[in-house]
């Protein structure tokens, strides 16, 4: 009797493991696509930012404040990251004041984000600040980011 237990409880974790092992399930690591990856963020960011503009309810008046918003706003294209093979054909001391030249450009680009969303923020009423500070800058909450995946 505890052989047939014991091959029972052998065959469920076979059968268990096989179907977690198929295509289609787990995070779907095997399907991201390195050539692919700046088109597919700012497929997100733009529909992020259609389901944001329909839950603020802007009104005629507020249409230009939001379309500047998004103008600088808008994800950078790929060039913003350095050339790794680039850098690695430097010195130590090379590779620092690029990536230090890089990192300003950086700091730049977000201190004119950060620019953008406060002038935006004021053209707001009370209900809309309210909604944008709930849904502007969704938490990436999932089992990497420690919490349940956000709704699609």
């Amino acid at each position: 009797m505890k052989l047939n237990k014991l091959a029972f409880a052998s065959l469920l974790v076979v059968v268990c493991g096989t179907a977690f092992a198929e295509p289609g399930h787990g995070c779907d690591k095997a399907k991201f696509d390195k050539a692919n990856w700046q088109e597919h963020r700012l497929e997100h960011f733009e529909k992020h930012q259609e389901r944001l503009h329909t839950i603020l309810q802007l009104s005629s008046t507020q249409e230009n404040a939001w379309k500047s918003y998004q103008a600088q706003i808008k994800p950078q294209d790929k060039a913003e990251h350095p050339d790794m093979a680039e850098l690695s054909k430097l010195n130590t001391l090379q590779r620092l004041d690029k990536m230090e030249a890089w990192d300003k450009e950086r700091d730049t680009r977000q201190a004119e984000r950060a620019k953008a969303v406060r002038s935006f923020y004021a053209q707001l009423n009370d209900a809309q600040k309210k909604a944008f500070d709930e849904n502007a800058f969704p938490q990436h909450e999932g089992p990497h980011h420690g919490g349940p995946r956000h709704e699609k």
